[in-house]
């Protein structure tokens, strides 16, 4: 178990990490997610043991121990970067051993432990008998999971990744997030990763961390955070979004002519609000079904993909909005550029309060 408590940290004036406190449970994996500038590496770094909080700003504990001063190398940790840094000279088989064997001699395994140890990880991260090969003749997938399988060799009690599949291409890295979910169910280490990539924080970690700022913004299962933002900042940062603008007052909130319920707002007295809602969530219509449609303009329609993408514009102000149909709801509604449709808001949430982004 790792707990951060309180943890500040500056570089000259600028304040990286604002009284962040986090805790993550053994065996789970946990992604750190936020924007650049967020906080998220240094609070990783820091976690590692290669940066350190402001004297008297928080402390790191490993298991209720109190590491905050300890250096890297005593913490047990493994490390894998977005630019792998392996070893262009030295063999696959090399590159995993190496921590190994520059361990001191009353510490270091016996030759053929390492070599055990090394071909079982080549073979935990499907990359038997490419042991001979130099990292030139591997793919960039192929030279992350040596990068992992280094990491790994160590047998630290903690694994730390920055940005791992962030130098691959987009199907690469779809493939690399299944399959490192797949070997933490298989080793089950403590594991904290950095991105700022939201469909791999959502499709791999058992727990998101949002950060931005340099503080927490919520913390919760990829399930929560999606479903149910803290703020509009998690809300605009996870997945596409609708904005709009308009009034809140006694459990209703107010677009134009169209009112819509906002049971979290009873108290609201005609106060300013801000509606958000995700393109997938809305219904498009060619009838009105009352007070809740929303009349709009369609301005483009495009159908290339699994989903059908819609660009409308409100009647009443002109904002405009996205809307995401599947092709077999896109059938039951006529989509014809510059026609009027109706359409109706699911799921959307209401922010009562300004708050900038």
């Amino acid at each position: 178990m790792i707990e951060a408590q309180n943890i500040t940290k500056r570089f000259g004036e600028f304040k990286a990490l604002n009284n962040v406190s986090l805790s993550v449970k053994s065996g789970e994996l946990l992604a750190l997610l936020g924007p650049s500038g967020s906080g998220k590496t240094t609070l990783l770094r820091i976690i590692a043991g290669l940066e350190f909080p402001d004297r008297g700003a928080g402390r790191v504990l490993f298991n209720g121990e109190d590491v905050t001063y300890n250096p890297a190398a005593s913490r047990q940790v493994g490390f894998a970067f977005q630019h792998y840094a392996l070893f262009r000279h030295m063999t696959v088989f090399e590159n995993v051993a190496f921590g190994l064997r520059v361990r001191p001699a009353a510490t270091r395994p016996l030759e053929t432990e390492i070599r055990r140890r090394v071909i079982e990880l080549l073979s935990l991260v499907q990359l038997d008998n490419m042991d001979k090969r130099f990292p030139t003749q591997l793919s960039g997938g192929q030279r992350q999971r040596v990068a992992l399988a280094r990491a790994l060799a160590v047998q630290p009690k903690v694994l730390l990744l920055d940005e791992p599949f962030g130098a691959l291409d987009a199907k690469v890295r779809k493939e690399l997030r299944r399959w490192l979910r797949q070997l933490h169910k298989e080793i089950h280490i403590t594991s904290i990763f950095v991105t700022h990539d939201q469909d791999e924080a959502l499709e791999v970690a058992s727990r998101v961390v949002v950060m931005n700022k340099g503080a927490i913004e919520q913390i919760g299962t990829p399930e929560e955070v999606y479903d149910r933002p803290a703020n509009p900042f998690v809300y605009n940062f996870l997945g596409s979004v609708n904005l709009f603008h308009g009034r809140v007052h006694g459990g209703q909130v107010h677009l134009g002519n169209t009112s819509l319920p906002a049971p979290e707002h009873p108290e609201a007295q005609d106060a300013p609000a801000m509606i958000y809602v995700r393109p997938h969530e809305i219904h498009v219509a060619n009838q009105s079904n009352g007070q809740q449609s929303l009349p709009a303009l369609i301005r483009d329609v495009n159908p290339a993909g699994p989903l059908v993408h819609i660009e409308l514009e409100r009647l009443d102000d002109g904002a405009k909005f996205a809307v995401e149909l599947t092709r077999e709801q896109s059938r039951n509604v006529q989509l014809t550029p510059g026609s009027q449709v109706f359409v109706e808001l699911k799921n959307l949430r209401v922010f009562s309060e300004d708050y900038s982004i």
